[in-house]
């Protein structure tokens, strides 16, 4: 019995051998058979499947890293944006303040009296008290009482002097006194700013005067602390006193001193001789 299964085996090994030698003789000759289809049919599917999900694979890291790249670019061209807006307002600025210090210019060119530029550095602006603060003191020969103007008009008087700053109390404080005119009449009376309103009255205006609202007024010169006839602002009301001898003339400022930001200190006509 068991040499019967050692024939069998030998045989069925020999019978292996010539089949897979004629597998290969075949094979080498390019001659495929019923096993080679079904072996090239599996391994070519699994072939080009593994093809589509290496390129898909390669696709997808190639977008990935293309969107890294992309949002990276963009947040660098967020942070060019965000400097040349900003170099930009800086540029407008220069321009901006160019053209009003060129304004400025004209407007001490057309003055005969000596004339001061200052920049506002600081506003006070309480119920009780509308003042600004420049940038030029005593070292710069400013003395408290001098005026203050703007090329819109007329700003106030100096208050207080340190060595590089002054405080100007503006037309508006209800302290401030600066005698005025009306341009079209010249009635005259005096300029002082209303209590907890951004407004000013022209007081001792005799109720006979002829006064009457849009009237403008200005500067009478008296004293030479201003220039005659700059600017002070425009009648907004007039109510008559029947019963009294003087009227109520209600004026708005030509200046807006929320905006101020440069200003000319007013040189006496004797201070004017010492500074030139």
């Amino acid at each position: 019995m068991g040499a019967r299964r050692r024939y069998a085996f030998f045989a069925l090994l020999t019978l292996s051998i010539c089949a897979l030698a004629l597998y290969v003789h075949r094979h080498r000759q390019g001659r495929t058979g019923f096993v080679d289809n079904i072996i090239i049919s599996a391994t070519g599917y699994l072939q080009s499947q593994s093809i589509y999900f290496v390129r898909g694979a390669q696709s997808f890291v190639e977008k990935y890293f293309l969107l890294v790249n992309t949002q990276s670019e963009n947040e660098e061209l967020k942070k060019e944006l965000a400097y040349l807006r900003t170099k930009l307002a800086a540029l407008q600025e220069v321009e901006t303040e160019n053209a009003r210090l060129r304004e400025g210019l004209r407007f001490s060119s057309q003055l005969q009296q000596q004339l001061l530029a200052a920049h506002v550095i600081a506003h006070d602006v309480s119920s009780d008290y509308f003042g600004i603060r420049v940038d030029r003191g005593s070292d710069d020969g400013v003395k408290a009482g001098m005026g203050v103007i703007s090329p819109a008009g007329l700003v106030g008087r100096v208050l207080r002097v340190t060595k590089n700053y002054a405080d100007v109390l503006t037309l508006v404080d209800p302290t401030s006194n600066i005698d005025a005119v009306i341009q079209r009449t010249r009635a005259r009376g005096i300029i002082s700013g209303q209590a907890k309103r951004v407004l000013c009255s022209l007081k001792y205006v005799d109720r006979l005067e002829d006064v009457a609202v849009n009237d403008t007024v200005v500067s009478s010169g008296f004293g030479s602390i201003f220039p005659k006839g700059l600017l002070v602002g425009y009648v907004t009301d007039v109510v008559p006193n029947p019963s009294g001898v003087l009227q109520k003339v209600t004026v708005k400022s030509a200046v807006d001193i929320y905006r101020l930001e440069e200003v000319f200190i007013v040189f006496p006509p004797a201070e004017s001789e010492k500074v030139s």
